[in-house]
C-alpha cells in the first residue's frame, strides 16, 4: 500500500479550505463532484500557465546572457517548464485521470506541482541580480505581478493549489528584496505593498471559489433532482396503470404517455389534439357531477386533485382517478393543464365489495342488523319530520333448528339462502328485507302502516315459507311465525317499535307458530307481567318456595301404588299456588330451567328415599332443561346424595327433545341409562315420529297422552289407537303407562288392553308433603306408619 507524503499535512489543509469555502457541508457524492470541477478548471488553465513559464523564463534568460548568473537561471526555468510540460500532458492526455479512483493522488500532485513552481520562481527570483541592474530589477517586478495574476486566474477555482503557489513565490520575492541592500524604509514599503496585494488577492480568491462551490454544488444538486424526476417520470409514463396528460391552452391534449393510451383503447394520434375535456365528457355518463367538478375547475384555471371518474374505456366499464394543476410561464401566461391519472377500477370493486359486506348479510344477500337499524332510524327520522308511517315485521322460523341439528349446518345454511330468496320476491322494491342472524329476518314497510296491506303480505310469506325445500336431495318442510307493529300507533322510537314486534311474534309463536299477530297495547302488560314474574322465580329458588308434588302411578291389576311423578309448583307468597304452566316458560326463556331442573331431580331422590322399596318416583325433563344441564352428571348427584337406588328414579322425556339434534339426545339417554335408571316416553302418540324414536333409543317404558284416554270413552278410533299402542308395548317389551285415567270405565279399559301402569284423578290428584304420608299409610298395608313417622320428622326438623 502506497503512502502519499505529507498526507495528513495536505488533509489538514484540505479541511481547513474547505470550510472556508462552504465545501464541508457537502455530501461526500457532490464533494467528489466538486473536487472534479475544481481540478478540471485548474487542468484547463495549464497552457496559459505554461505560455506565462515560457516568456517569463524567456525574459530571464535574455536579461542574464553573458553574465554569471545565466546558468542558474536556465537550469531552473528549464525545471520549471519541464514541470509545466508534464503537468499540461497530464491534463490533456489523462483528460479523466483527477478522480477516477485515486482522488488523494491527484490532488496531492496538483498541489505538490504548485508549490514546486512556487518554490522555483521564488529561486529565480533571489538569482537574478537585481541589485546591479534597474532594468532586471523592474522585469522581476512584472514577472512576479504577472505569475501572481496569470496564478489567480488559473487556479482561483482550487484555493489550495493558488496557496501551495503564491507562498513561495510571495516569500522568494521578499528575500529578493531584501537581497537588493535598500534601505529599511525601501524594504518595509515594498514587503508592505507585496503583503497587502498578496492578501487581497488571497481574499479574493476565496470569495470567488466560495462562489464557484456554491454555484457548481447548486447545479450538481439540480443536475441529479433533475435525473431523478426524469427516471420517475419514464419509469411513471410506462406503467401500464399510471400516466401523464396534458393540453394547451385551447384545451387540446399534447402530451399523453402510453399508459394513456393503452386505458382508453385509442391510438395516440387520434387523441393528440383532440379537446381534453370533449373527451372525458364523452366517455363519462351524462350529467356526471365529478365531470361538472372537473369542467368548473378547468373553466376557473383551477387544481383539482384525484377525482374519481366512471368511465367507458376500451368498451370496459372502468373508474379513472385524475389530478390536474394548471401551468403558466415566467410572465404568468396560460399555458394548459398538466396532470396524471391512474386505473383504480380495482380499489372501486375492493370498495364496493367491502360496503356489499359492511351492509349486507354475507350469506343471504339480504340487508344486515346494521343496515337495518340504519334504514329503521331513517324511517322514524321521515316519521318525526313529515308524520310518515310506516310497519315493522319481524320473522322467525319454525323447525328450522330441528333441520340445523339433523341435517347439519350445511343444509342449514342452504336453506336459509332459499327462504331469503323467497322473502326478497314477494317484497317490494322499496321494501327493506334484512336478515337479523340465526333464521330471524325483518321487513320494513315505508310509507305504510295499513293494516290489510301488512296482513297479506305476512299471509303470503307464511304460505310460501311453508312450501317444501329442496336440500342434498330431501324435501325439508318448516314455517314461519310473524310479529308486527305499526308506526305511530305501536311506537315512535325504534327501540319502542322493535320491542313491539318481538311481543308481537312471541305471542305468534305462542298461539300455534305458523301464524302472524299484531301489536296489541294487552302483550305490553303481559310482557311486564312476564318480566315481574321471572324476576320473583329467580327469588323463589333462593327463598325455598318451589315444592314438589306427588301423583301417585297404579298396578292396572290391583290398583296399588307401584309409584309418584314428581310435579313442581310454585308456592308463591301472594298469589298462591302457581301451575307450572305458568312460570315453566318463564324459567325456559330465562335459562332459570336449569337450576329449577336440577333441584326437582335432587329433591325427588331424597323424597323417594323414605318410601317403601318397591315405589318408585318419576321426574319430567324440560328439554331446554335437558340440552342446557349436564343431566348425567346431575342424576348421579341426586343418587349419591339420597341413597336412593337407580331402578327407582324414572327420567322421563318427550319427543319434541328427541327432534332436534337425536344423536346427542341418545347420547346422554344412554349414559343415564347405564346408571340403571328407567328412561320413559311421555306423551307418546302426539308426534308423527314416535315409532322411529323407538326404534332409535330402547326405552324401558312408554307414557300414553292422556287426549288418547280422554277420547276412549266414546271415540271407537281412540280406542283401536289405545289397543295398537299396548300391542306396540308388548311386542317391544315395553312397560306402558297411561295417564290422565279420570272415569272407571276408562280404567277397566286400559286395563283390559294390557297396559301395566295408570295414573290420573280417578285415582289420587297430586299429593303435597303433608297428604302424601297419609296416602302412604292407608294404600300401602304394613309401611304406611313408618313413612309417616319419618315425613313428620322431616317436616318438624
Amino acid at each position: 500500500m502506497s503512502v502519499i507524503p505529507g498526507a495528513g499535512l495536505l488533509s489538514l489543509i484540505n479541511d481547513f479550505v474547505d470550510r472556508a469555502i462552504g465545501a464541508d457541508g457537502l455530501s461526500p457524492h457532490v464533494r467528489q463532484k466538486l473536487l472534479r470541477q475544481q481540478l478540471g478548471s485548474v487542468s484547463q488553465m495549464t497552457p496559459a500557465m505554461m505560455v506565462a513559464s515560457v516568456v517569463v523564463s524567456a525574459v530571464f534568460l535574455f536579461l542574464t546572457w553573458g553574465t554569471s548568473r545565466f546558468v542558474p537561471v536556465a537550469v531552473a526555468t528549464s525545471v520549471i517548464n519541464l514541470v509545466q510540460l508534464h503537468g499540461m500532458y497530464l491534463a490533456y492526455a489523462h483528460p479523466q485521470s483527477p478522480l477516477d479512483g485515486r482522488p488523494h493522488r491527484s490532488v496531492a500532485r496538483t498541489i505538490l506541482y504548485a508549490f514546486l513552481l512556487g518554490t522555483l520562481w521564488g529561486f529565480v527570483l533571489n538569482l537574478l541580480p537585481v541589485d546591479q541592474n534597474s532594468t532586471v530589477r523592474g522585469a522581476a517586478t512584472i514577472g512576479v505581478g504577472g505569475l501572481l495574476c496569470i496564478s489567480m486566474m488559473a487556479l482561483v477555482n482550487y484555493p489550495q493549489a493558488l496557496a501551495a503557489f503564491t507562498i513561495p513565490l510571495i516569500v522568494g520575492a521578499l528575500g529578493s528584496v531584501l537581497g537588493m541592500g535598500s534601505t529599511t524604509s525601501d524594504i518595509w514599503a515594498q514587503g508592505s505593498l507585496l503583503m497587502a496585494f498578496t492578501f487581497i488577492m488571497v481574499m479574493i480568491t476565496f470569495n470567488h471559489a466560495a462562489a464557484f462551490v456554491a454555484h457548481r454544488a447548486s447545479e450538481t444538486l439540480v443536475e441529479e433532482k433533475r435525473e431523478i424526476i426524469g427516471l420517475l417520470l419514464r419509469e411513471f409514463e410506462q406503467s401500464a396503470s399510471d400516466w401523464i396528460w396534458g393540453f394547451d391552452a385551447d384545451g387540446s391534449i399534447n402530451r399523453l404517455s402510453g399508459g394513456f393510451t393503452a386505458a382508453t383503447g385509442v391510438a395516440e394520434d387520434a387523441l393528440r389534439g383532440a379537446d381534453f375535456v370533449h373527451f372525458l365528457r364523452c366517455i363519462t355518463p351524462p350529467n356526471d357531477p365529478l365531470m361538472v367538478h372537473i369542467e368548473r375547475d378547468v373553466e376557473g384555471r383551477q387544481t383539482f386533485q384525484d377525482v374519481d371518474l366512471r368511465v367507458i374505456a376500451d368498451g370496459k366499464d372502468c373508474w379513472w382517478s385524475l389530478t390536474g394543476k394548471p401551468a403558466f410561464d415566467e410572465a404568468g401566461t396560460y399555458l394548459g393543464y398538466i396532470g396524471t391519472g391512474s386505473d383504480v377500477t380495482e380499489r372501486k370493486q375492493a370498495e364496493k365489495r367491502i360496503t356489499m359486506l359492511a351492509h349486507h348479510d354475507p350469506m343471504t344477500g339480504l340487508l344486515n342488523r346494521t343496515k337495518f337499524t340504519e334504514q329503521l332510524n331513517s324511517c322514524v327520522a321521515r316519521l318525526e319530520r313529515y308524520g310518515t308511517p310506516f310497519s315493522v315485521m319481524f320473522l322467525d322460523l319454525d323447525q328450522f333448528k330441528s333441520v340445523n341439528d339433523t341435517k347439519g349446518h350445511m343444509a342449514g345454511d342452504k336453506l336459509l339462502v332459499q327462504v331469503a330468496r323467497r322473502i326478497n320476491a314477494l317484497v317490494r322494491e322499496a321494501d327493506v328485507a334484512a336478515r337479523l342472524g340465526g333464521d330471524e329476518f325483518a321487513i320494513i314497510l315505508p310509507n305504510d302502516a295499513d293494516a290489510d296491506n301488512a296482513a297479506r303480505l305476512a299471509t303470503r310469506l307464511i304460505d310460501e315459507i311453508k312450501q317444501p325445500y329442496g336440500i342434498d336431495g330431501e324435501d325439508v318442510v318448516i314455517g314461519v311465525s310473524i310479529g308486527i307493529a305499526m308506526a305511530p300507533m305501536n311506537g315512535t322510537r325504534p327501540d319502542q317499535i322493535l320491542r313491539n314486534a318481538d311481543l308481537a311474534l312471541y305471542r305468534a309463536k305462542a298461539d300455534g307458530r305458523s301464524v302472524y299477530r299484531f301489536f296489541e297495547s294487552q302483550m305490553d302488560s303481559e310482557a311486564r307481567e312476564r318480566r315481574l314474574l321471572e324476576v320473583e322465580l329467580r327469588d323463589a329458588i333462593s327463598n325455598d318456595e318451589l315444592v314438589l308434588y306427588y301423583q301417585p302411578l297404579v298396578s292396572a291389576v290391583d290398583e296399588q301404588p307401584v309409584g309418584f311423578e314428581a310435579l313442581i309448583r310454585w308456592n308463591h307468597p301472594i298469589r298462591g299456588l302457581v301451575p307450572p304452566a305458568e312460570f315453566i316458560p318463564i324459567a325456559e326463556h330465562s335459562n332459570l330451567i336449569v337450576d329449577i331442573g336440577d333441584w326437582t331431580i335432587v329433591e325427588a331422590c331424597k323424597a323417594a328415599a323414605s318410601w317403601p322399596d318397591h315405589l318408585t318416583v318419576a321426574v319430567n325433563l324440560s328439554a331446554k332443561h335437558f340440552r342446557r344441564s349436564d343431566i348425567s352428571l346431575i342424576v348421579q348427584k341426586a343418587l349419591a346424595l339420597s341413597g336412593l337406588a337407580p331402578e327407582r328414579l324414572e327420567i322421563e322425556i318427550t319427543e319434541g327433545l328427541l327432534m332436534e339434534n337425536p344423536d346427542e339426545v341418545v347420547e346422554k339417554l344412554a349414559e343415564i341409562r347405564a346408571l340403571g335408571v328407567t328412561i320413559a316416553m311421555d306423551d307418546f302418540g302426539t308426534g308423527y315420529s314416535s315409532l322411529s324414536y323407538l326404534l332409535k333409543f330402547p326405552f324401558d317404558k312408554i307414557k300414553i297422552d292422556r287426549s288418547f284416554v280422554d277420547a276412549s270413552s266414546g271415540d271407537e278410533v281412540a280406542r283401536d289407537i289405545l289397543k295398537a299402542i299396548a300391542s306396540l308395548g308388548k311386542t317391544l317389551k315395553l312397560k306402558i303407562t297411561a295417564e290422565g285415567v279420570e272415569t272407571k270405565e276408562q280404567a277397566v279399559f286400559l286395563a283390559g288392553i294390557a297396559c301395566h301402569q295408570l295414573q290420573g284423578f280417578y285415582f289420587a290428584r297430586p299429593l303435597d308433603s303433608i297428604d302424601l304420608p297419609h296416602y302412604l299409610l292407608t294404600h300401602v298395608p304394613g309401611k304406611g306408619a313408618a313413612v309417616k313417622a319419618e315425613a313428620e320428622m322431616r317436616l318438624a326438623g
